[in-house]
């Protein structure tokens, strides 16, 4: 076992420890329920088992099914604070820097709020872990993480690297770089990120640069673009996914950004555009 392993595994049981001293601290803990401003986390909540204890959550989370019919407490953009404190919540899950202000404030009022903000599958696995022990269910998040990284490691492993363009806005146009937990995606699903060096997570990106690294494979994931209009870019349709006819609107942006039980369905849906299986 690795030391970084050994480390988290120290931790997560340290902090199971302190959840769990004194069996009547705990179940009247448990007695309040928890609000999700995260769409991951909802589908991570419900893929524990726990979904009984969200009281709230945003319009955005929108899996399983029944996540729809939670209360909402705004969008994932602006989350109404006061509905979120009238529902007495024990935990708010968050996301940074989205909601720096939300935290701020639950800070101010004392209400415990954990970040959620995994930028690679590897720091998704410890997210799990870290909410399965606050949800009271570490051995369901246990369960989780390694039947993903079982399902993931019997996923192939593709020889050839294929260049990618990922295209989040056309608005400016904007793309996915090194930090973003989408980077990690590709790579696993055997591409290469043309902006995967690239320091920023959501990278305002030169047409130009994008036309010089040449893509082998282009992927729209913004709905006010639609794949055939690509070609009629200045330069653009000298590109190689365009003059092959590799360029890609049909995936799930849902299933490809949100760090949750869903990323084999995220790896095995690039994996097939980038290697047309």
């Amino acid at each position: 076992m690795s030391s970084v392993r050994a480390f988290r595994d120290l931790m997560m049981a340290l902090l199971a420890l302190a959840l769990s001293c004194g069996s009547g601290r705990q179940s009247a803990a448990l007695k309040h329920g928890v609000v999700s401003l995260v769409p991951s986390v909802t589908e991570i909540v419900y893929a524990l088992g726990a979904g009984k204890q969200l009281v709230g959550n945003t319009t955005y989370c929108n899996y399983p099914e029944a996540a729809k019919r939670v209360y909402k407490v705004g969008d994932f953009q602006n989350p109404d604070l006061e509905r979120i404190v009238a529902l007495g919540p024990r935990l708010v899950f968050i996301t940074l820097p989205a909601h720096q202000l939300i935290a701020e404030k639950l800070k101010e009022l004392g209400i415990q709020f954990h970040v959620s903000r995994p930028q690679s599958i590897e720091e998704m696995f410890v997210d799990i872990d870290s909410i399965g022990i606050l949800l009271g269910v570490p051995v369901r998040a246990r369960r989780l993480v390694d039947s993903l990284k079982r399902h993931l490691a019997a996923l192939p492993a593709f020889p050839d690297t294929p260049r990618v363009y990922l295209e989040i806005s056309s608005t400016p146009l904007m793309s996915v770089g090194a930090g973003a937990f989408l980077n990690s995606l590709v790579i696993r699903a055997g591409g290469r990120n043309i902006f995967g060096r690239t320091a920023q997570e959501y990278p305002v990106v030169d047409p130009e640069v994008v036309v010089r690294a040449d893509p082998e494979v282009v992927v729209i994931l913004c709905p006010s673009v639609a794949a055939n209009e690509i070609g009629n870019r200045l330069g653009w349709d000298g590109i190689s996914a365009v003059r092959n006819g590799r360029v890609y609107d049909d995936l799930d942006l849902d299933i490809l950004v949100r760090p949750g039980p869903r990323v084999v369905d995220g790896v095995i849906m690039l994996s097939r555009r980038l290697h047309q299986e």
